[in-house]
């Protein structure tokens, strides 16, 4: 993979209610349990997903998203909408990402080895027509190197780099999920995409001598 296409390989998803809607139904869940499961059903799936790219493992994201919603339940009276709520459910989970991660010693993320045989049936891609298995494939290796990639790189950028290109959230809704300015997130964009895009080079100039990374 060339070090020009990080962030085609990185991909996006967008999405989401309109922000009007939404903070009409998150002001009725403050007082409406049934108006909470709603937001629970439309972002569950999302935040699931996200801390599942941050642990690559699915118990622990089953655990941590469980949390997640109790936290954002149990502060939601005092919860002021100022934009996307997801933006604040992406908040709480990174910080559930990172507890979990400080539990177990604050071990660098290189040192786990996810079986990427179990991982490749939870991630999706569309590639319809006869070749798609294929081309399923040849995503999977993509994103599995990117992965690797991003686990080798400090917390910071990884949370950046996964909630821009793999969650598809905008910039400024990044800097409402992280508590940083958008000034500073671009900048961690920008160096965490070029501390990437090292990796890769120093990947392809070595792979002829057997070295990869895990």
């Amino acid at each position: 993979m060339g070090a020009g296409s990080v962030e085609a390989s990185l991909g996006a998803r967008q999405g989401g209610a309109p922000a009007e809607v939404e903070a009409a139904l998150v002001q009725r869940a403050k007082g409406d349990p049934a108006a909470f499961g709603e937001l629970y059903e439309a972002h569950y799936s999302r935040i699931l997903n996200y801390i599942f790219r941050r642990t690559l493992n699915v118990d622990v994201a089953e655990e941590l998203t469980s949390n997640v919603f109790f936290k954002a339940l149990r502060a939601l009276p005092k919860y002021r909408h100022r934009g996307y709520f997801r933006a604040w459910l992406y908040r709480i989970a990174t910080n559930e990402v990172r507890m979990h991660w400080r539990r177990k010693g604050g071990r660098p993320l290189t040192e786990q080895n996810p079986d990427w045989d179990d991982v490749s049936g939870r991630i999706r891609f569309n590639s319809p027509g006869a070749d798609a298995e294929i081309e399923r494939q040849e995503k999977l290796r993509r994103y599995a190197q990117v992965q690797a990639r991003l686990r080798a790189l400090p917390e910071r950028y990884q949370t950046v780099l996964v909630l821009r290109y793999f969650e598809g959230l905008p910039i400024a809704e990044v800097a409402a999920a992280t508590g940083k300015r958008i000034g500073t997130v671009k900048s961690l964009i920008h160096r965490g995409l070029k501390r990437l895009r090292r990796l890769i080079a120093e990947e392809g100039a070595t792979s002829g001598s057997g070295s990869h990374y895990s």
